[in-house]
């Protein structure tokens, strides 16, 4: 994938609902922060209560979920920038995960991924979600995406 240049009309940061087809209760990222090529920089706020809760702790599910959605947020600002449409996408499998360090609900969060393999519609990610610079949790997920078009090229 080659490396774009945003046009000013489409600068960063860019709010998730314009790139995402998700809406709250399963919106959990806020914006994309940084983009490059297959890397990208996504920030959320650790919800206080809600669908992501079980027992007063955030479900690893959630962050899992994070991941995705900021894989998701980086793809979809590449089509905007690369002027096609937004592509229907589902996880489609966990390779593996960690939850290292408790959270704290309120806080922003900071969520990297990368993507480090691609075989037609698969893509694998890596993604770490970071309080500053504390390690939250960290996984590995495969994704699927409808290549449409893209696909015969």
């Amino acid at each position: 994938m080659t490396e774009l240049t945003p046009t000013p009309a489409f600068s960063l940061p860019q709010p998730a609902a314009a790139l995402l087809p998700h809406r709250p209760p399963m919106l959990f990222v806020e914006s994309l922060v940084a983009w490059h090529g297959d890397r990208s920089t996504v920030q959320a706020v650790l919800p206080a209560g809600g669908i992501c809760m079980a027992e007063g702790r955030l479900l690893p599910e959630y962050f899992i979920e994070l991941i995705a959605q900021a894989a998701a947020l980086g793809s979809g600002y590449d089509g905007l920038c690369s002027g096609r449409a937004a592509r229907d996408g589902m996880l489609v499998g966990i390779d593996g995960f960690s939850m290292p360090s408790q959270t704290v609900a309120g806080r922003t969060v900071r969520i990297e991924t990368a993507i480090t393999f691609r075989f037609g519609a698969i893509k694998l990610i890596h993604g770490e979600v970071y309080d500053d610079q504390k390690l939250l949790a960290a996984g590995d997920i495969k994704v699927w995406e409808d290549l449409g078009d893209d696909a015969t090229r």
